[in-house]
């Protein structure tokens, strides 16, 4: 497969962005969208033109919520429910011009090409009250009794992995989805309980 790329790149926090344009041929459909990334990274830095890319990623298993992008003016791409880790290029149209940005939050601001600055979602984990403490040795965790209907309502806001998508396709940039996910799952187990 071959694919035109408009990818926005901007040198630091400090300064203006732009999209350039890349031409990517031999892609597999069966490569996920970060690799192909790589795959045009390994390409610039052998050609000497320019600096690879800069994106945020982690697990590559669609658990971390590193992969954030947007894709074709969609966070993680055309596909719902699919991290852009877990996103094929076989989601794709041979020739097709794919438009790839950060996201377009001010709670996340760019850092260098498409990868955005996430601490302020960590302010908001912190601000809860979750603390880590050395106070000993950890109880085990399965000495903890947890009845099931509060652990299956963990679970389920648990399945918010923090991307950040929810408030970089707001317009309004909330993060309402988020914060609700995270307190709920906190507040749903011993850890969270008042003392």
């Amino acid at each position: 497969m071959k694919f035109t790329l408009k990818i926005w790149r901007q040198k630091n926090a400090n300064s203006a962005g732009k999209f350039e344009t890349y031409n990517i041929d031999n892609i597999n459909a069966d490569m996920s969208f970060l690799e192909m990334i790589d795959v045009l990274n390994e390409g610039l830095i052998r050609k000497g033109e320019t600096t690879p890319i800069q994106f945020d990623h982690d697990c590559r298993e669609g658990i971390c919520g590193m992969c954030s992008m947007y894709i074709n003016g969609r966070a993680h791409g055309p596909k719902q429910a699919t991290t852009t880790c877990q996103l094929y290029m076989r989601n794709f149209t041979d020739g097709e011009t794919i438009v790839i940005e950060p996201w377009r939050a001010s709670a996340f601001p760019v850092l260098k090409d498409l990868s955005v600055d996430r601490g302020s979602f960590d302010r908001i984990i912190a601000a809860g009250g979750f603390i880590n403490v050395n106070t000993g040795q950890a109880q085990d965790a399965n000495s903890i009794p947890v009845n099931k209907a509060d652990a299956d309502a963990s679970m389920d806001a648990a399945a918010c992995i923090g991307c950040g998508s929810c408030v970089a396709a707001c317009k309004n940039a909330s993060a309402m989805l988020f914060v609700s996910a995270k307190f709920s799952q906190f507040a749903l187990l011993p850890q969270g309980q008042k003392k």
